[in-house]
């Protein structure tokens, strides 16, 4: 690998690590301000960076629980994906790139990019129909908007998870012919 692509590929790791850890704070913070909001309510007028849900509060505690378990939810999930992203630069061998390990790592990626894309759409719809209903929720969208790109990034993930299996049968065909 060439000194430039090298430094683009460890690039490419440090932004992952970053994410990885932007999540990992993200979820943790959210889990704190949740059990926090439960013992001090006047904390559910800012919960993490000016979500204000204190009149769903004030309206449904289930309902409240159920909105803050999806954005908990979702958070983790980004933060495991990036987390297993990080296992497949691990894993990954430039020079032969197309191993069963590798093969897994993908499909397991692609499998939580799916996940996060059914979440955040059904976590929109509720939302959405909470909002019909009267209920205040906020900005609390901004935590699952991208329901839309991460099902898009799955059918991508799908594609290249195709690939490398093919890659696998066509490696291990030249193996043995070799």
């Amino acid at each position: 690998m060439s000194k430039r692509n090298n430094f683009i590929w460890k690039g490419i790791q440090v932004i992952c690590w970053l994410i990885f850890f932007g999540y990992c704070i993200q979820t943790g913070a959210l889990i704190f301000n949740y059990v926090f909001s439960l013992f001090k309510p006047i904390a559910t007028h800012n919960l993490h960076l000016g979500l204000d849900l204190s009149e769903l509060y004030l309206k449904s505690k289930s309902i409240y629980t159920l909105v803050f378990a999806l954005i908990v939810v979702i958070s983790a999930l980004k933060a495991y994906l990036f987390f297993v992203v990080l296992k497949l630069f691990k894993t990954l061998n430039i020079t032969k790139p197309f191993s069963e390990n590798v093969s897994g790592i993908i499909t397991k990626i692609t499998y939580y990019t799916l996940s996060i894309a059914i979440i955040s759409i059904v976590a929109q719809e509720i939302v959405s129909q909470l909002s019909d209903k009267g209920y205040n929720v906020g900005i609390v969208e901004r935590y699952w908007n991208d329901g839309g790109a991460y099902l898009l990034m799955t059918a991508i993930l799908f594609a290249i998870a195709f690939i490398f299996k093919k890659g696998i049968e066509l490696q291990n065909e030249n193996d043995l012919t070799v």
